[in-house]
């Protein structure tokens, strides 16, 4: 008893003696957590089920979002995964071990262990603290999600692009006329196979990674160009769902999302003809400055119909590049002694062409006998009769060798039938239409026959005549292996295949032979309505219209006996032709995206094997259907009207080897005793003995009967419970979604049989997915590559070897997500074999909260394929790696991911770091120290035990780290060398990013983003110890392109000390830092603690330089670059100074900013094209004359030589733009806004004057300014410069009392658009010129010889538009008055004017299509004369 008051007495002494240590807290409450230990464990449970059912909430929108496929907010996800998180670090079980050894007793049980229940209560209540606090936090997020971007075309890489020297130059040369702003429409010609589509691909992706766009888009046009199908294929590139299905109602969705985007490149491929980029819905120019569009054509006119504004030609290759090319594809064979001579004559034969050389060098390549060679030369010297539009006869003979060099008749006959179907065209089309033709031989099921044309779609891309499609299951053909296909089977098979208008199919001779006809993607404009068609030997016909009046007759089809393959794309069938009925040999029918709604006479077809209404819009599937004893492969995919399938229809086909019904029939019945079903069963799937492919949905799980799959199926994508994600993409030929809240029998049911082969596995809140994971029946998943599992309150490990015994599990795993898993504690539990996990390339963990590391160091080490890491919102989650202790790691051991390219680490309030070890209790290699309440500090993310040297992307939100970086190690010691890409936001502990010594080891650095981090003050501090002549040594960033800083209210400077430049800056936004004075310091600030109480230092600056500094840029700022934007928002105490090569500024909120340039530094300012300055309310001059001017100095002109656009918005001191004169050469558009007091604009008696030129101006938009007159009126316009004006809009100028005095008329002869809006005081447009005597004068005609829009609205004391010389307005096509109460005439020949009749109550509303005679009679005098 003694020794227990002796521990006792010890503990408090110990707390007395820390109060001070812990002055947040008084020392009642740290003796109370000795005897409060029940109620605070009590409280701690209250509190997480309290946190539970809040999570429960959020998480059933998150649900649904995710079940659509749609990313969830970064905000939602932060706080559901710190909420699971902590859920699964504080399971009842763990709660219950810790009140237990709270109550453990010591020495003998004589007395309580104090220490142990101090600590352990303590811990209860900092933990229902802390879910307290996640409560409050749970409403601040409105919305849940939002859906992902797509790939495009730009983050794919260009297999065939080879850098040559010769490309170089127009590779260099598109890229350079891309960052020219002055450029809009950009084209790029050369013929047909000479490598323009390849050119601006590798393009895109360069723009790209070198962000000068925020979005790229590529369609391919072609010669038959569908302007639906275009913007369908832009629409796609991003993401886009159209709700309009018409034309124009696309092109006004397309043109705002494309507008949504900053800077936006469209490409469009291959044009033949103009392209109406308005009807498109592609906004360039004047519309969208940021939006660029690229061109290929083979024709240099085309790109010049498109107002292209610079070509770039692309040649053939030098005679040393095709060589090394042809040598590329064919072979060291060439270099043969014996071959060589041959082989470069073979070589010249084609032309120094890229396709020609590609096709037959493969199509050469493992030719080792001489006479072959010596005969493809004597071809190849008989160059074909043909020549087409852009393609030479020698190309065309260089093709047709590649084709006749295909041995087999085989692969003939698939590679002319890939040519007729389009671009990104998908082997299962390719599939049904060789079925139905019979071009495989010997092959007896769809599988097998798959399994051919694979290999055959294989073999020809090794080939270079087909090339790869867009995913795994599609493949593409360049247009000039088409155009030749299309000839050669046209000469020697009679096929007629065309994809431009076709007006008419006709019974001529050349129909009567045709064995092929296919006008899928042509114009069709007519079908012979009465008469059948004459083709007696036609055995495919494809015909395609989305023009619902095209009919087709009931005898259609009498003479086409011999037809064994149909396909009908976006037709209108409201009943099937009778002479359907005539076609016994047809084997392949495909309806695709059609209308139908009779098809009972299909039933009749009785040697169909193939039947395919993919997309199309049919409601009921008739039980003729199940008259098809032949059919193999049934495809109702996406048929989402189709509610009905007859009864049995299914299980009547018995020979069905596929069938496909995702996205479209799920009502399956359940078979109920005695009650004759009214829709299919899922019951009939087992009667389906041949049954091997399978697509289904199954919303309902009791729909399943026993023994529902079987061990034949070979090919599914089956989804249980749910459906699959709405832009879900899938990428193997085994998948499973599994959403199941309620236990199933996997046995009885078959998914277990399929678990074991399954290559994609979706589980979505599965009731056992534990269990299901660590079945041995599963055999550890031996073929998976994708693992998605998400929303589980049960999984604890993927992998628990203890259940798994000795199974080698996950050995070809690629992917793995995993997502809301609130139990997770561990990746793996026991000892993983050396398989496991081998083949991984991305992993992505999310809102899992009781997940502490994502690898041991011993599994990390086998990862050398990863890719990409990314962990979010796992409020536990410590380390990205764990020394176990049962591991025996080395001081020197290091940990390489050579493969790694990304890493996002995203609100993590508990990570220590990239590394740590179980063995180490009180401290990590990164040096942080642990104290007895458990609160933590880290000094540095990065150390030399675990290294990135391939690490491209670093993405930190929110976690707990005061340095990314160890002071004493070089960066390369991190392996972070080849960074193109740091993002860091809301890691409130940083003070800084880099050291001044560690800048130079960022060579590749391309995107900064600094974003809401409460403390830096500086992004790069001077590192200690540097010598005088270090410290003056530049640092350079020779790659950055875009630099963000942003909601960073400590930030005082972005560096001090050392200089800085930037080779390669484009884009620099500075936004909302209160504190940011000077870019560049010369000195530090030098702090004095005061105190540090409750964990909160305050500094008293002792600074050798008492003045804000005066500039936010000086001389050791360097920007040798372009760059391309500068924003500046809440910035206090700055002025501007030079940027000799800056092209945009735009200026808010700079509240302390009395102007923005000096006029001696105007001169300096050659590359601004857009100056935008707003919301600045002590702005009184933009530009303020340079103290010390002489006088003549002070009246020398200022000229803005290439400034394009002016915005000048809501600056209410502003008293004029300059004193000199100046002139705006190149400007189009000039924007000036007031604020709402009608102040905000150079506030003088006109608003232009001489001193102010615009000779190219084009657009004036003025709003709220204070002016009485826009122009001196003494002057003519030409003294402004604006008679080039083709737009002018005046809204709420209240001064003003007319626009135009009737001598300027004359100069605006450009004007097309005049729009004049609530100007309380206007009474004319037009006044007469002061001093106007001679008669002749006052009665000279005023034209606007171009004005062919007028508007005049809201004017209420407007009385004419003009008085005394009569106007005329040749081009007015719309007139539009409305609001404008005392609106009398247009034209006066006097001051005074009587009540107008008809137009009263201020309801005056007039256009040119509700003009009545009476009004005209009034308001239209003979003096005004309308063109309309």
């Amino acid at each position: 008893m003694e020794a227990c008051i002796s521990i006792v007495g010890s503990i408090l002494g110990s707390l007395a003696g820390k109060a001070a240590e812990y002055t947040v807290d008084p020392i009642a409450r740290q003796v109370s957590y000795l005897f409060n230990h029940k109620s605070n464990f009590q409280n701690l449970r209250d509190q997480f089920k309290k946190l539970k059912d809040a999570r429960d909430r959020v998480q059933a929108d998150v649900d649904a979002a995710n079940t659509q496929g749609e990313e969830i907010f970064n905000d939602v996800d932060t706080w559901l995964t710190t909420v699971n998180r902590k859920i699964c670090d504080q399971p009842a079980a763990q709660m219950d071990e810790d009140e237990e050894k709270a109550m453990q007793r010591c020495f003998l049980g004589l007395c309580p262990n104090f220490n142990s229940r101090y600590k352990l209560s303590r811990k209860a209540e900092k933990e229902a603290n802390t879910i307290a606090e996640l409560l409050k936090d749970k409403d601040r997020f409105d919305g849940v999600s939002h859906r992902p971007a797509p790939e495009g075309i730009a983050t794919r890489p260009v297999r065939e692009y080879e850098d040559f020297e010769s490309r170089t130059g127009a590779f260099n040369a598109v890229m350079g006329a891309l960052k020219d702003a002055n450029l809009s429409i950009i084209g790029v010609y050369g013929m047909g196979g000479v490598g323009k589509t390849t050119l601006v691909k590798q393009v895109a992706r360069q723009a790209k990674e070198e962000y000068l766009f925020d979005r790229v888009v590529m369609a391919a046009v072609t010669q038959s160009f569908d302007i639906k199908k275009i913007q369908d294929l832009i629409a796609d590139e991003l993401g886009l769902e159209f709700k309009s299905q018409s034309e124009p109602g696309k092109a006004d969705e397309l043109r705002k999302s494309l507008k949504k985007s900053k800077k936006v490149l469209v490409i469009l491929d291959d044009i033949w003809v103009k392209l109406d980029m308005e009807a498109l819905g592609i906004p360039y120019g004047g519309e969208h400055q940021g939006c660029k569009i690229l061109l290929t054509s083979r024709e240099l006119n085309a790109l010049s119909s498109m107002d292209s504004q610079k070509n770039i030609p692309i040649d053939l290759l030098e005679e040393e590049e095709a060589w090394s090319l042809f040598r590329k594809m064919a072979g060291d064979i060439v270099l043969s002694p014996e071959f060589h001579a041959t082989a470069i004559e073979v070589a010249k034969k084609c032309a120094r062409l890229p396709i020609a050389i590609v096709t037959v060098g493969k199509a050469m390549k493992n030719k080792k006998n001489l006479s072959e060679w010596r005969n493809a030369l004597q071809k190849l010297r008989r160059p074909s009769k043909r020549n087409f539009q852009g393609i030479s006869k020698d190309v065309y003979s260089a093709i047709e060798l590649s084709y006749n060099f295909l041995e087999v008749e085989e692969y003939r006959q698939t590679f002319l039938l890939c040519s007729i179907m389009g671009h990104d065209a998908t082997i299962e089309d390719l599939l049904k239409y060789g079925m139905g033709l019979g071009l495989f031989h010997g092959v007896d099921t769809i599988e097998e026959a798959r399994n051919e044309v694979s290999a055959l779609v294989s073999d020809l891309k090794r080939s270079s005549l087909l090339l790869d499609g867009s995913t795994f299951e599609c493949f593409d053909m360049h247009d000039v292996v088409r155009d030749v296909a299309i000839s050669i089977a046209s000469r020697d098979h009679h096929w007629l295949a065309r994809d431009d208008v076709f007006k008419e199919l006709s019974n001529e001779e050349t129909m009567r032979n045709c064995e092929l006809i296919s006008l899928q993607y042509a114009k069709v404009c007519e079908v012979p309505d009465h008469d059948q068609l004459e083709c007696p030997n036609l055995t495919f016909l494809s015909l395609g219209s989305e023009d619902s009046s095209l009919k087709i007759s009931n005898n259609f089809f009498r003479g086409t006996q011999k037809l064994r393959v149909l396909d009908f794309g976006k037709m209108y069938f409201p009943f099937l032709p009778l002479s359907f009925c005539f076609l016994k040999n047809l084997h392949t029918i495909c309806f695709s995206g059609c209308m139908l709604k009779d098809i009972v006479i299909i039933g009749e077809l009785k040697n169909l094997e193939i039947l395919s209404l993919r997309k199309s819009k049919i409601t009921v599937l008739p039980g003729e259907i199940g008259q098809l004893i032949k059919l193999k492969l049934l495809d109702l995919s996406h048929c989402s009207s189709l509610e009905v399938i007859a009864p049995n229809v299914l299980s009547s086909l018995s020979r069905l080897e596929e069938l496909y019904l995702l996205d479209s029939f799920d009502r399956w019945e359940v078979e109920v005793h005695e009650k004759p079903r009214t829709n299919a069963g899922l019951v009939e799937l087992q009667h389906m003995p041949h049954l091997t492919t399978l697509e289904v949905d199954i919303p309902i799980v009791q729909a399943m009967p026993k023994e529902l799959f079987s061990e034949k199926l070979e090919r599914y994508r089956i989804s249980i419970g749910g459906k699959w994600w709405g832009n879900y993409k899938p990428e193997t030929s085994r998948e499973l979604n599994l959403k199941l809240n309620k236990s199933i029998h996997l046995d009885d049911s078959g998914v277990k049989t399929l678990l074991r082969k399954t290559e994609t596995l979706l589980l979505d809140a599965v009731k056992d997915a534990m269990d299901m994971l660590c079945d041995p029946d599963t055999e550890g998943f031996p073929h998976l590559k994708h693992l998605n599992v998400r929303n589980d309150a049960e999984v604890k490990y993927l992998i628990n070897s203890m259940e798994l015994a000795s199974c080698k599990a996950f050995p070809l795993l690629e992917t793995l997500f995993l997502f809301k898993l609130n139990n997770l504690e561990a990746i793996y539990y026991g000892q993983l074999q050396a398989e496991c996990f081998g083949q991984l390339r991305k992993i992505g963990v999310r809102d899992c909260n009781m997940l502490k590391n994502l690898f041991s160091f011993a599994l990390a080490r086998k990862l050398g394929h990863l890719e990409e890491i990314g962990v979010s919102n796992c409020e536990n989650f410590t380390e990205l790696i764990v020394e176990k202790r049962e591991e025996e790691i080395g001081d020197d051991d290091i940990l390489e991911f050579s493969q790694l390219r990304s890493l996002r680490l995203e609100n993590l309030p508990s990570f220590i770091g990239l590394f740590n070890s179980e063995k180490r209790l009180s401290s990590s290699q990164q040096g942080r120290v642990q104290s007895i309440d458990g609160s933590s500090t880290a000094t540095s993310l990065f150390d030399r035990k675990v290294v990135f040297p391939c690490l491209k992307e670093l993405w930190l939100d929110s976690i707990i780290v005061e340095k990314l970086w160890h002071d004493q190690l070089s960066v390369t010691s991190f392996g972070v060398g080849n960074l193109t890409e740091l993002t860091v936001q809301g890691c409130h502990n940083l003070k800084n990013l880099f050291t001044s010594s560690m800048v130079e080891s960022f060579v590749h650095l391309k995107s900064l983003h600094i974003r809401n981090c409460n403390e830096i003050e500086e992004v790069i501090t001077v590192t200690e110890g540097l010598l005088e002549e270090e410290r003056m040594r530049k640092m350079v960033f020779p790659k950055l392109d875009y630099l963000k800083l942003s909601y960073l209210p400590n930030l005082k400077r972005f560096c001090c000390g050392n200089p800085i430049e930037f080779l390669s800056l484009r884009e620099l936004r500075i936004d909302e830092c209160p504190d940011l004075n000077t870019f560049h310091s010369d000195f530090t600030s030098v702090g004095t603690i005061v105190g540090n109480e409750a964990g909160k230092s305050s500094m008293s600056m002792v600074n050798p330089c008492t003045d804000v500094p005066k500039y936010l840029f000086d001389e050791k700022v360097f920007f040798n670059a372009f760059l391309h934007f500068l924003n500046i928002k809440f910035l206090f105490h700055t002025l501007l100074v030079v940027f000799p090569v800056l092209e945009e500024l735009e200026v808010y909120f700079c509240h302390n900013l009395k102007n923005l340039f000096t006029s001696s530094m105007v001169e300096s300012f050659v590359q601004l094209k857009r100056l935008v300055v707003g919301n600045c309310n002590e702005m009184e001059e933009i530009i303020t004359v340079t103290e010390g001017l002489v006088e003549e100095e002070r009246m020398r002109k200022m000229v803005f030589p290439k400034l394009d656009y002016l915005e000048l918005s809501v600056l209410p001191n502003l008293k004029r733009f300059c004193g000199n004169p100046i002139e705006f050469p190149y400007l189009r558009e000039l924007r000036m806004v007031g604020d709402n007091a009608g102040k905000g604009s150079i506030l003088t008696e006109n608003l232009f004057n001489e001193k102010v030129v615009f000779p190219g101006l084009e657009q004036l938009y003025l709003q709220s300014i204070p002016e009485k007159k826009l122009w001196h009126e003494q002057l003519s316009v030409t003294s402004f410069g604006v008679q080039n004006l083709t737009k002018l809009e005046v809204y709420v100028s209240h001064n003003l009392k007319h626009i135009f005095t009737s001598a300027m008329v004359e100069s605006f002869v450009q004007l097309k658009t005049l729009n004049i809006e609530e100007c309380d005081e206007l009474e004319e447009i037009i006044i007469v010129t002061e001093g106007l005597v001679e008669e002749e004068e006052r009665m000279r005609k005023m034209v606007f010889p171009k004005l062919d829009c007028l508007k005049l609205k809201h004017l209420p004391k407007l009385k004419r538009f003009g008085f005394g010389n009569p106007i005329e307005f040749p081009s007015l096509t719309y007139l539009y008055i409305e609001g404008c109460p005392v609106l009398n005439t247009v034209h006066s020949d006097s001051t005074s004017v009587g009540t107008i009749v008809g137009n009263e109550a201020e309801k005056s509303s007039i256009s040119m299509e509700n003009l009545h005679s009476d009004v005209l009679k009034y308001l239209f005098s003979e003096k005004v004369k309308l063109y309309v």
